[in-house]
């Protein structure tokens, strides 16, 4: 399909669904019931409508301001969005049912049988389209974020510009502009130092992360990158800049990267030297008692399937976001994974955030190919990363690469690390990746179905160069990184939201 034909088969579709949405929305709001329950179902639909009806007229009004360069973009978008319109089609047919089930019931007040049958039924279609637009959201949100990587484009500039009615969009102003080479701050993204030496903190445990108790500010997550030897610390320190600034505008929730508050330096007393970057994060609403991935793997809990997946699916969500945010992690592992307890959820497993900033920088700056030689850490490297010398420059690949593991491992409910930080794997040179995939291959099936095996495996594969998804570079040499992002939506995180248990 030509751009000029795929341009207007969107806007069709948008229209469509813009259409659709506003119809469902009304007819339901014109539904009169006084139950608790379906009133506030009504709030529920309207506010997801919302957001979505928002984010769908920026995309039409910036589609045409993107160049042939970003069609596979495009082509997904579209995809996308067309499932949207089968979703809202399904809606309008079933409210539709509904107002033909109450005509029928005459101009008379219902007996209460039917009264409360019909309010059954309002509850019940509610809710289904509730969940059926949350659910496409949640596959939406990615590649719409992912359009704030197109650099240069003043359209995208200009309409994310504060206007009344678009409040849902307030997050993407924001981190558009933390994108910008010189982002407008309104106060530094540095903290006294002060802030952290009356500080009362408690480790994690098998965590990266501490919780911390400010006072008079509260309880936070403190995360630390040290930089006492390294050799690019002016370089690294500008990173962390960006980097804090980006992560002040995240919407937790749907990033799964928690919301930064600040970073304090610490510095060596004598030389002033700076000796660490220490970052301070909030605690989501609603959110306590963290505990790493990595500890929830050696204590071995018996958790549901569904359980395991939300988790494989919010930790391949927060790479996405990392990669929208123009980072790499280079330090995905268990223990950088932070799993709360969620007020009112049945499930302990509340939601899942990365974290573990130590070695992170930015997409396209200049690679010192730091290494490091714990193997404990080497374990979620690509071959070609591992060691204090690693062969390659590091590129998002790699972060797949490490996600691949850390899926194997909560396919499998087990720990690849002990308590006593010893391993059962070959640490032969060369054998580790064969390890993983023949795991893969072999036990996942039967534990997690054979889709989520496809996405382990082709996450460990992604940097071979016969791997048809991620293994041709060229494929992916444009300007804004958007190419890649599209691939790892379409190749990793939609085929693990199209798993459900």
């Amino acid at each position: 399909m030509s751009a000029v034909d795929l341009s207007l088969a969107i806007f069709g579709t948008l229209d469509i669904c813009l259409r659709y949405g506003k119809i469902v929305i009304e007819k339901y709001k014109a539904f009169n019931d006084a139950e608790n329950e379906i009133e506030e179902r009504k709030l529920a639909i309207e506010a997801t409508w919302a957001k979505i009806s928002q984010q769908l007229a920026f995309l039409k009004r910036v589609w045409g301001s993107l160049s042939e360069n970003h069609q596979d973009y495009q082509d997904l978008q579209s995809r996308i969005v067309l499932v949207l319109q089968r979703k809202l089609e399904a809606a309008v047919l079933q409210v539709s049912r509904l107002e033909t089930r109450a005509a029928r019931s005459g101009s008379g007040p219902l007996s209460k049988r039917k009264a409360a049958k019909y309010a059954l039924q309002v509850k019940e279609s509610l809710e289904e389209a509730i969940q059926g637009l949350q659910v496409w959201q949640k596959e939406f949100d990615p590649t719409w974020y992912l359009v704030l990587r197109v650099v240069d484009n003043t359209t995208i500039d200009s309409e994310l510009v504060e206007c009344p009615g678009t409040e849902n969009l307030s997050v993407a102003r924001q981190v558009r502009d933390s994108l910008m080479p010189e982002p407008q701050r309104a106060t530094s993204v540095f903290l006294s130092e002060s802030k952290l030496k009356s500080a009362t903190r408690s480790d994690i445990r098998h965590s990266t992360s501490q919780l911390i108790e400010i006072a008079g500010s509260g309880t936070f997550i403190l995360d630390s990158a040290d930089c006492s030897s390294r050799k690019d610390a002016s370089t690294f320190a500008k990173h962390v800049r960006h980097l804090v600034a980006r992560l002040q505008q995240v919407d937790a929730n749907s990033f799964h990267l928690l919301k930064c508050h600040g970073v304090v330096r610490t510095k060596d007393p004598n030389t002033k030297q700076i000796l660490s970057f220490d970052f301070i994060f909030n605690i989501p609403t609603g959110c306590s008692q963290p505990r790493s991935l990595r500890g929830h793997l050696l204590c071995q809990e018996d958790y549901t399937l569904g359980d395991k997946m939300n988790l494989a699916k919010q930790l391949a969500m927060s790479i996405n976001y990392i990669h929208v945010l123009d980072f790499v992690h280079k330090n995905v592992r268990p223990e950088t994974v932070l799993i709360f307890q969620g007020n009112g959820q049945s499930s302990q497993l509340g939601p899942l955030f990365l974290l573990g900033f130590k070695a992170f920088r930015m997409a396209d700056s200049k690679t010192l190919r730091l290494g490091n030689s714990a193997w404990e850490e080497n374990i979620y490297q690509h071959p070609d990363r591992q060691g204090i010398k690693p062969d390659a420059d590091y590129i998002m690949q790699h972060d797949i690469y490490s996600l691949g593991v850390c899926l194997l491992e909560i396919g499998l409910w087990e720990s690849f690390v002990d308590s006593e930080s010893h391993t059962h794997l070959s640490m032969e040179n060369g054998l580790l990746k064969d390890q993983y995939t023949a795991l893969a291959k072999e036990k996942l099936p039967i534990r997690m179905g054979e889709k989520y095996t496809q996405v382990v495996v082709n996450c460990l594969s992604c940097i071979d160069t016969t791997n048809e998804d991620f293994g041709d570079e060229s494929e992916f040499e444009d300007n804004d990184g958007i190419l890649i992002g599209v691939k790892y939506i379409e190749k990793i995180l939609l085929q693990l939201s199209e798993i459900s248990v």
